[in-house]
């Protein structure tokens, strides 16, 4: 993405999809933010768009984040955003100028473990903002995608990214809304929010139950040099680990 001043001291925002998240697909909508408010809702086709200075001046802080988030619905349901922070060289600055606004937050899917002998299902995302002093992290499944809830209020101002891995127990075939929200109530009160959503397919074969000890190495994915000891761990029995 690139950002430039324009002829009336506004910006001229350009960008393709494929020059920061490579091999990408075609996205169906693209949003285009400043400072994590929604300004303009595109369609695919367009790569490029101009801020009036008036909008710029509007905002009231000096500098405005760029934000350009492109939309799959999926499945599963993706967004992607790049952001540009850009200082505002003319026009007038009003309101809490020493106080940055929130970003919207980008948020991606780290990974998804299946259920094995060893692990419970778990999910993980990534987010990240720029300058926020409260946020969550609302998650669950299609049905009820609020029913679970992390806060990610920071402990300090540098605190601006992490990771959050499910706690909860997951059922297979199912998807799970990831909701991210923050805000800045030092600028504003108004929550930021980004949603991804992450489907659980299958959870890994069952454990067959066999005598062979080596057999059961193999499909609980312990190396097959493990020793008894580490194996057996507290059950101190090796047959009721087996056999159940």
């Amino acid at each position: 993405m690139m950002v430039f001043s324009s002829a009336d001291g506004g910006f001229d925002v350009q960008w393709g999809v494929d020059t920061f998240f490579p091999d990408s697909d075609e996205p169906e909508k693209v949003f285009v933010d400043l400072n994590g408010l929604t300004f303009k809702e595109l369609d695919a086709d367009q790569d490029s768009v101009e801020v009036p200075l008036a909008v710029i001046n509007a905002l009231g802080s000096p500098t405005v984040t760029v934000s350009v988030s492109f939309v799959w619905s999926g499945p599963p349901a993706e967004e992607l955003q790049s952001s540009v922070v850009m200082p505002v060289g003319t026009g007038a600055v009003t309101g809490n100028a020493g106080v940055f606004p929130a970003m919207k937050p980008i948020v991606t899917l780290v990974g998804i473990q299946p259920r094995t002998a060893n692990k419970p299902s778990a999910i993980t995302i990534a987010w990240r903002t720029n300058n926020h002093n409260d946020g969550n992290i609302f998650w669950g499944p299609a049905s009820a995608p609020r029913s679970f809830v992390r806060n990610i209020r920071p402990a300090n101002a540098s605190v601006t990214s992490g990771t959050f891995t499910t706690d909860r127990p997951l059922t297979a075939n199912t998807q799970y809304f990831f909701t991210v929200e923050v805000r800045n109530t030092l600028h504003s009160r108004q929550w930021l929010a980004t949603t991804v959503v992450a489907k659980l397919a299958t959870e890994a074969p069952a454990v067959v139950r066999t005598s062979s000890l080596r057999q059961f190495l193999q499909q609980t994915g312990r190396p097959l040099t493990s020793s008894l000891a580490a194996v057996v761990g507290p059950t101190r029995s090796l047959r009721a680990l087996i056999l159940g």
